[in-house]
């Protein structure tokens, strides 16, 4: 996985990940719009022939959009740290 910020402006942020497709995509863009603070998400696959997927996500004015995006990976950190253990409790 390759990731770039390819476009940043006070409100917005657009990364781009290389190597990635539509299961990482859908994943961010959804639990993104989950936050208060988030007024915009969604994501893009520019081109099917190549392997990289955009993610835009926009915020309330005068928010910090890092500490957002921080936020967010966060949350499905701990999403996926509490499906792993429903997990190997049931196997």
């Amino acid at each position: 996985m390759e990731l770039r910020v390819s476009r940043q402006a006070e409100n917005e942020i657009v990364i781009e990940i290389t190597g990635e497709d539509d299961t990482l995509g859908n994943l961010i863009a959804k639990e993104a719009m989950k936050h208060p603070k988030v007024v915009y998400a969604s994501y893009r696959i520019p081109h099917p022939l190549q392997n990289r997927l955009e993610i835009v996500i926009t915020v309330e004015k005068g928010v910090d959009i890092g500490e957002v995006l921080s936020e967010i990976v966060t949350n499905i950190k701990n999403i996926l740290a509490d499906f792993r253990k429903e997990v190997e409790s049931k196997i």
